[in-house]
């Protein structure tokens, strides 16, 4: 503990703009001598409890290294260090232990969004495929020592999630895990037990949410418009309520109000032009809003079984 919280501490140091890795290199330095420390214990310590809880400590470092990494943008180097992390945690026999295997949720969602941001969605979708099963499959223990970690993680495995499968044109799936993300963050942030410390670190920007919502035309093309009107309300609520919902009204707010009453008056049209045409061709209507539905092509059938 006192390690990371050293680590942290160097971590969050501001860097000039000329140096802007200075204190991430020097926080790195900290772990690589206590990576090297433990890997001496490692080599004379015979098998047993304390040499797979020393393991199991090595696999967090490479862990935190690998995050490092990737923040300083030496994403192979990142990679390398978060294939050895959960390869030594998957080989645990402490993997079920609470804090590990949250931990091992965080290697999983760190591998998913490395290859999701390589624009590699098919591989980041066998990590977070992985991610999802662990958290739905969760362990009772995980669940009454980490469940807000464990939660937390999932949060962040749904975000790419959805990225993943609008990337693979699974707009359906994409749609569901990007509203499932919203519903967390916007639960997780209003709900009065966010420390102030992490509202400082970490504020929520509801001006973004409020732009998400208004991403609703996968639901009118599927003449989901109950769902789609939902949304926009949803969005003009929070734009009239943000200070009251958020603490604090962001700049700039009149001009995403007039944006929402612009897409509803758009959405309402729309659903005129469809009574019409429903009323008028009513088979036309079906085929053509409901997108001349075909037979789903064969899936690849390695999809999400690979590490």
């Amino acid at each position: 503990p006192e390690l990371f919280a050293k680590y942290d501490a160097v971590w969050e140091v501001e860097d000039p703009e000329e140096n802007p890795y200075k204190s991430k290199y020097q926080a790195r330095e900290l772990l690589e001598a206590a990576v090297k420390k433990l890997e001496g214990f490692l080599a004379e310590e015979p098998p047993g409890e304390l040499w797979e809880r020393g393991s199991e400590m090595m696999a967090r470092f490479w862990l935190i290294l690998g995050k490092n990494l990737y923040f300083c943008e030496e994403v192979p180097d990142a990679e390398r260090f978060f294939v050895r992390s959960l390869e030594r945690y998957l080989r645990s026999p402490l993997r079920l232990v609470p804090e590990h295997f949250v931990q091992i949720q965080d290697v999983f969602n760190q591998l998913g969004m490395l290859w999701c941001n390589r624009m590699g969605h098919k591989e980041g979708m066998n990590f977070l495929r992985r991610a999802q099963i662990m958290f739905e499959k969760r362990p009772e223990a995980v669940r009454k020592a980490c469940e807000q970690r464990a939660a937390d993680n999932y949060t962040l495995t749904m975000f790419y999630l959805a990225q993943a499968y609008g990337a693979l044109r699974k707009p359906g799936l994409s749609a569901r895990f990007c509203a499932e993300t919203m519903s967390q963050q916007l639960e997780h942030n209003t709900s009065g037990n966010r420390p102030q410390e992490a509202k400082e670190r970490d504020p929520f920007d509801c001006k973004d949410w409020v732009r998400m919502l208004l991403v609703v035309g996968f639901f009118v093309n599927e003449c989901m418009f109950w769902t789609a009107e939902y949304l926009l309300q949803s969005a003009a609520v929070m734009c009239e309520k943000c200070e009251s919902i958020c603490g604090f009204k962001p700049d700039n707010m009149e001009e995403l109000t007039a944006e929402c009453k612009r897409d509803l008056g758009n959405y309402y049209s729309t659903r005129l032009k469809f009574a019409k045409t429903c009323a008028e061709s009513p088979g036309l209507a079906e085929e053509v809003w409901r997108g001349e539905r075909k037979a789903p092509s064969q899936p690849d059938p390695g999809e999400g079984t690979r590490l």
